[in-house]
């Protein structure tokens, strides 16, 4: 099979974190474990990338401009025409946006169709960002998302419910490629127990791994903690941090709730190893990458019946109505008080994750529509 050049364009990669930083990382690195040649555009900042990258022979192409702060899109980029990306993307076969409601996604696309390269977009979201800046901009630039999202031969959503909300503002046809995990990386040789005991914890865990954002719902699953003899740990920074702290306080289980702030990647493994148990609260999920890696880890999963979640889960894990404290409390005791439950959910959730969601897979389904599009540009041009 011909190697591949492929550009892959986002605002969003490091140093924002997120998932979809980790999906386009990781999506180049398994594109060029395939023999592609492959760049990451992105926008003029330091990634902390850049040694991994070089090491494993993968151009990093920054963008010059504007870029706003917490939400890391270019405004320079969002306020100049397409075509002032053509020399960033003119050497490459493929254009493959991240995120669709981003500026360098939009933009480079659009560039590419102009010059008949083969062009993707792929969309993380099922609603405008949860950022108020996000939203005030999408309000005035709904023709501008709907100008733009015309011009990618095709769409991949991560999930059903993100493929729903890009409908509204495309008839460009859109394939379902769910999100990929390394699922090598998470499936650590050692026990739970002995992963408790390096990290020095006790009887009962339950984890989550995330942002501290209002949308993730972490204040419902503090408050079921309540109602739960166990620990929680939480990974993770954001905005609600100290409110969430104050939170746990109140309710006298200050001690029981322990906030780890940004925990290191390669630690991840150890921590899912070392739970019970791992939810994701969430008000609104497109996907949900964490629910790969604690299943990759073989940790039992309880998450919100919310956006992409349920489509995750599918049967291997709880699901539990968002914003409902007492019904999460009553799912994480369930799971806690049965070993029998534990391990099955435990050996469902691992073996859905290497069907479906192992990167060894889903790249190939990825480099499958690359050329499905490219014979459709050769044979129109």
């Amino acid at each position: 099979m011909e190697t591949l050049k492929i550009a892959l364009v986002s605002d969003w990669y490091y140093p924002k974190l997120g998932g979809v930083a980790v999906h386009m990382h990781d999506l180049a690195l398994h594109l060029r474990s395939l023999g592609h040649e492959v760049a990451i555009i992105t926008n003029d900042r330091e990634t902390g990338k850049e040694a991994e990258l070089k090491g494993a022979g993968i151009d990093l192409i920054k963008v010059p401009g504007y870029t706003l702060g917490s939400v890391g899109i270019n405004m320079s980029v969002f306020s100049r025409s397409a075509t002032t990306m053509i020399p960033y993307i003119r050497d490459y076969d493929v254009v493959h946006g991240q995120h669709a409601f981003t500026p360098l996604a939009l933009k480079a696309v659009s560039a590419g169709r102009k010059i008949g390269k083969a062009t993707l977009i792929t969309t993380h979201s099922i609603n405008y960002e949860n950022s108020p800046v996000i939203r005030a901009i999408a309000r005035v630039t709904f023709p501008y998302f709907r100008y733009h999202l015309r011009n990618p031969h095709r769409i991949i959503a991560v999930s059903r419910a993100s493929k729903c909300f890009i409908r509204r503002f495309t008839r460009v046809p859109v394939e379902v490629v769910q999100n990929g995990v390394n699922v090598g990386f998470f499936d650590i040789p050692i026990s739970r127990n002995e992963a408790k005991e390096k990290l020095g914890l006790g009887e009962k865990v339950v984890l989550y791994v995330g942002r501290l954002e209002p949308r993730k719902g972490v204040s419902t699953l503090i408050n079921a903690m309540k109602h739960v003899d166990g620990t929680l740990l939480i990974a993770g920074q954001g905005s609600m941090l100290p409110l969430l702290r104050e939170r746990a306080k109140l309710l006298g289980i200050g001690n029981r709730v322990r906030f780890l702030g940004m925990v290191e990647y390669s630690k991840l493994p150890l921590l899912y190893r070392a739970s019970d148990v791992f939810v994701l609260p969430s008000l609104s999920e497109a996907f949900g990458i964490v629910l790969l890696e604690a299943m990759a880890s073989g940790t039992p999963v309880i998450g919100t019946s919310v956006g992409g979640i349920p489509e995750i889960i599918d049967g291997c894990g709880l699901l539990v109505s968002p914003g409902n404290a007492k019904e999460l409390a009553r799912a994480i005791n369930f799971v806690l008080s049965n070993q029998n439950i534990e391990r099955r959910l435990s050996h469902l959730g691992k073996k859905r994750v290497e069907q479906v969601y192992d990167w060894n897979v889903v790249v190939k389904r990825v480099v499958a529509l690359y050329r499905e599009v490219l014979d459709e540009v050769s044979s129109n041009g």
